[in-house]
This record gives structure tokens, sequence and C-alpha cells, in this order.
């Protein structure tokens, strides 16, 4: 019975995530990542013997163990890159205020020079 939810959990996944993907509303690398889940999810609700196989070959006695650790290790990873690119957004975001801003310093000095009452060329 856990291996047909873990299936339907799977599909349903992967099923909403190509919805979103074609509605726009989530975009590639995030999607792949989405997918992976997915699949894996998908593969392991269909061969619960793979979890048991790998776990006996790393040298981890319950097997169920196995599976949390890479579930951890998963969303770890998923985090950090969540963190890198919320980091070079907010970089970027940085960049395009200053710029802004040295525009319109720019804009300003050069409305305030055809100005009457400004500097005449």
């Amino acid at each position: 019975m856990t291996t047909l939810t873990i299936f339907i959990i799977g599909a349903l996944l992967s099923i909403s995530i190509l919805y979103l993907v074609r509605k726009g509303k989530l975009h590639g690398p995030y999607a792949t990542w989405w997918l992976m889940v997915a699949v894996i999810a998908i593969v392991l609700s269909s061969f619960p013997k793979i979890i048991d196989w790998v776990a006996l070959h790393v040298g981890i006695t319950y097997p169920p163990t196995l599976l949390l650790v890479l579930a951890i290790s998963f969303i770890l990873i998923r985090m950090l890159t969540m963190d890198l690119a919320l980091s070079r957004k907010e970089q970027k975001i940085r960049r395009l205020t200053q710029r802004l801003a040295m525009l319109e310093a720019g804009l300003e000095a050069s409305e305030k020079d055809k100005s009457p009452g400004g500097k005449a060329d």
C-alpha cells in the first residue's frame, strides 16, 4: 500500500510540474529539479528493493535510514542552490539600483543645466 501511495504522489507531482511549466509559472532549472524528485519517487515505489540493495552495499543495516539520509541530503543541496540563486539576484538588484541612482543623478544634473536658472552654454 505504501508503494502505491508513493507512486501516486510521484505521478501527481510530475503532472503538476508539467502543468506549471506549461502555464509559465515554473521555469527550467526548477522544473528539472522537481521532475527529478518525481521520477525518483516513482522508480523507488516501483522497485522498493533498490533501497535494500543500495543500503546493503553501502553498509547501512536499516534500509529506510538510507532513504532518510538521501532525502535530507537532497533538501540541503536544494537549499544551498536556492541561497546561491538568491544571492546572485540580490547582487543584480543592488547593481541595478546603483545604476538607476547614477542615471537619475545624471538626468537631474542635465535638467538643471538646461533650466533658465542653470548654466548657459
